[in-house]
């Protein structure tokens, strides 16, 4: 499932652009994130406006947290089973939160190897994908963490994702942020910002 947006170019001409926004459960290998879970997740979300202007984003059911930049907000009704999904809209940003209990099936895996697992999961629904690549991030706030960079095509548009998996005590993290490829040099590192602002347990 996607959904169309105008983005307005540098040129100030209107571009009609696609961007799937990970709404098929198999993306991102959470099938089980259904039915009563939903409505909990969504209960359990705050938001608290800091004193910098920017917005702290917090799950208090999955002990997840985000710090949002200004322009940042809370998209939760477009994957409403996700611990925490936000973007800057006008510039095609998004991040997303999904927690795992170890004590589920990932629980087996150690974090490369589910690291592995999660990305096959954001392959199956890229056209034209090119070998992921790792970057040099090994933690997220004192927690152990995989991330690679994904390119791939969605629905004919050219989108990279930067994905990111994290090894709490009880739970097994991906944070995974995307653009497109056009917007990806200019968006890059305010999605890193985004991302290391992750706190989780």
């Amino acid at each position: 499932m996607g959904f169309k947006f105008d983005h307005q170019g540098r040129m100030g001409g209107s571009i009609t652009r696609s961007l799937v926004l990970l709404s098929v459960c198999f993306w991102l290998g959470s099938c089980s994130r259904v039915g009563e879970r939903t409505k909990d997740v969504i209960n359990a979300i705050s938001i608290q406006n800091l004193s910098s202007g920017e917005k702290l984003l917090k799950n208090d059911e999955s002990n997840v947290q985000l710090t949002l930049p200004e322009g940042w907000v809370d998209v939760q009704s477009l994957r409403p089973d996700a611990d925490l999904y936000v973007a800057h809209e006008d510039r095609t940003m998004y991040v997303l939160v999904l927690a795992d209990p170890k004590r589920s099936e990932v629980g087996a895996f150690g974090l490369s190897d589910n690291a592995v697992q999660y990305l096959s999961f954001l392959d199956r629904g890229l056209s034209q994908e090119r070998p992921e690549v790792a970057t040099n991030v090994t933690s997220l706030n004192g927690l152990d963490a995989v991330q690679y960079e994904v390119q791939g095509n969605v629905d004919n548009v050219p989108v990279v994702f930067l994905h990111t998996t994290v090894e709490g005590e009880t739970n097994y993290y991906q944070v995974v942020a995307w653009t497109t490829a056009q917007d990806y040099p200019a968006a890059k590192d305010e999605l890193l910002g985004v991302i290391g602002s992750f706190r989780g347990t």
